[in-house]
């Protein structure tokens, strides 16, 4: 087997520091056709990141403000950041003339952003219209009252009497050609019916500010037939250029002799300072190295690409512009959540199956199937828990305590409460008390049954003491506490812990995987749990003996795919809706007996 290895490594400025956007904003500002922006000056070592946090935009609304930022930032460089609405400036009255409002019923997994997209509203006016979400957020069966524009009577038949002109006439091809000269290499595109500048950004990967740049004349606006300039960046290929609209790349549908794949991961490897927090990450590539090199198939071949993508928006942006990338056969990334929109909307374009292994929010999954999720949903883990309360705890003497720090989960979702409505109607008996009950706690212990607690807090600092105490007592009473798997690796005392996860639990691998990898790294073996190169080594021997076996023919059916074989981890894929992609529904409930250290 033949292995190459592209290493791709891109320079750029990443410090986090962390701002308040909710107070004031005292900084110049610029209106540009009506609307207002920030004029604001880059300091000394601050990143794109950092200032999308402080001003509450994302690092696209940045870039696609500011071109002349492409290239990265330069301390003392005025930019200009979008000037956000607040929701005290937003009018929801039902009084207002032209509002009237919908009813929409949230659909499982989905969430307040999606919802904002579809109505084309802001989440700020969903949340005004429905106070309720300011308590709890929102969930599965709310019903919410959704403001929209109405449109007048004769202009909205106006819109109709056009939409049937438009259905009438016939839709013509667009037209390209390739320029190239002493004032630049663009394409030359005659637009088509229909077709306007973010739909062309999206054909051809940049951004709108970049078409509106390379055409100063357009001051009208795009019209059909006319010629416009699109520039041509590095990651477009030049002998794709035809005389038609072009089409996204085809996925094989037979099994090939040579599979390239993409790592998209935040090795950080510009970082003057050490950054731990992408360990993991490192462990997980070293992991996958390992089944690569055991996937060895005779005269199959396998082209990885290693990209590091650090953290921000920007590097995935940068990454997908590369030709290469619209070849792959399987990427492998992001691990944030906030970079994962922009892989997945490309993968969806050019049809590429990308594996998301560490988050477990991954948007429009239900409308992307080229999308692999590994780690269940928040809902799924929650559906996951109340079986097992039902099931293996059914004559446990359930206690809920109410913290008073409660949060939400990554999804928006306020597991506590939809855990103690699911129990309560399936008519499972439980207790709820307050943290200040916690001092005369024995008194809602049973001395037959096992007492199992779950906090509402995800933080193991507002938890600790009670922990501590429900350690002592367990000598007593039958304890145990449903926890984060976060607090596994937090030492202290602990009664007897549960924990809900998608591994297994088990730090120690199989024989001849502890040789391979020591054959190769040396000492170099994670001693965390779990170990994220066993994660690496199960998902990508999963996914590249399915190539190896029938080129990811599978993704046509409905049916669950499942892998039994992992050393951590097995996995049980199953679609989402009927165009949806896949998540990962296997679990596990891992007990761990108390400590006292």
């Amino acid at each position: 087997m033949k292995i190459k290895f592209y290493l791709t490594l891109f320079l750029s400025l990443f410090i986090c520091s962390q701002a308040i956007f909710s107070q004031q904003l005292n900084y110049p500002v610029k209106t540009i056709d009506g609307k207002e922006y920030y004029q604001y000056t880059v300091q000394v070592s601050e990143g794109l990141y950092s200032i999308s946090k402080r001003f509450g935009v994302t690092q696209a609304e940045i870039n696609r403000i500011n071109p002349e930022i492409h290239d990265g930032l330069k301390a003392g460089q005025v930019i200009l950041i979008p000037k956000k609405e607040t929701a005290s400036n937003v009018s929801v009255s039902s009084q207002e003339v032209g509002i009237e409002y919908v009813l929409h019923t949230v659909e499982r997994r989905q969430t307040l952003f999606a919802i904002s997209r579809k109505y084309n509203v802001t989440q700020d006016v969903i949340v005004q219209s429905n106070p309720i979400l300011k308590e709890r957020g929102i969930q599965p069966g709310d019903v919410l009252r959704i403001p929209v524009r109405k449109e007048p009577e004769q202009k909205t038949e106006k819109k109709r009497l056009f939409e049937r002109k438009k259905e009438t006439e016939p839709t013509r091809t667009s037209e390209r050609t390739l320029h190239i000269g002493a004032e630049g290499n663009f394409i030359k595109h005659k637009v088509a019916q229909k077709e306007t500048l973010f739909s062309l950004s999206r054909q051809y990967n940049v951004t709108v500010a970049e078409i509106e740049a390379a055409n100063p004349d357009m001051t009208d606006g795009l019209k059909a037939g006319t010629v416009i300039n699109i520039p041509l960046k590095s990651g477009m290929k030049q002998t794709t250029i035809e005389a038609q609209v072009p089409k996204a790349i085809e996925r094989p549908k037979v099994v090939k002799t040579t599979y390239k794949v993409a790592y998209l991961l935040p090795f950080m490897l510009d970082n003057g300072n050490k950054d731990t927090t992408i360990d993991k990450f490192i462990d997980f590539y070293l992991g996958s190295l390992l089944a690569i090199n055991n996937a060895k198939n005779g005269s199959m071949n396998f082209e990885i690409h290693t990209f590091d993508i650090e953290k921000t928006e920007t590097k995935v942006h940068e990454v997908i512009n590369k030709p290469e990338l619209q070849e792959m056969d399987l990427i492998i990334g992001p691990a944030y959540t906030a970079q994962i929109p922009v892989l997945t909307d490309f993968a969806k374009r050019h049809k590429i199956h990308t594996v998301i292994p560490f988050s477990s929010k991954v948007s429009y999954i239900d409308s992307n199937p080229y999308i692999f999720q590994f780690n269940p949903d928040q809902e799924t883990q929650v559906d996951f828990l109340a079986n097992k309360l039902k099931t293996q705890f059914a004559s446990s003497n359930i206690i809920f305590v109410e913290t008073g720090n409660a949060g939400k989960s990554e999804d928006d979702i306020d597991i506590f409460n939809i855990l103690t409505k699911q129990l309560s109607r399936q008519k499972i008996s439980f207790k709820k008390i307050k943290s200040s009950d916690m001092s005369q706690v024995e008194n809602y212990l049973s001395a037959s049954a096992a007492n199992i607690f779950i906090f509402d807090s995800e933080r193991f600092n507002q938890v600790q003491i009670h922990l501590s105490d429900l350690h002592t007592l367990s000598s007593k009473y039958n304890i145990g506490v449903i926890g984060q798997y976060s607090w596994r690796a937090v030492s202290g005392k602990k009664p007897k812990m549960y924990y809900v996860s998608p591994f297994n639990g088990h730090m120690t691998a199989t024989q001849f995987y502890e040789s391979e990898f020591k054959k190769y790294y040396g000492d170099m073996r994670p001693i965390t749990n779990p170990r994220f190169d066993l994660l690496g080594y199960d998902l990508t021997t999963f996914f590249l003996s399915t190539m190896l076996k029938d080129g990811f023919s599978f993704i046509k059916s409905d049916s669950p795919i499942r892998f039994t074989n992992g050393v951590q981890s097995n996995f049980d894929f199953q679609r989402v809706g009927n165009k949806g992609g896949f998540i990962n529904q296997n679990l596990y409930l891992i007990e761990d007996e108390a400590k006292s250290n």
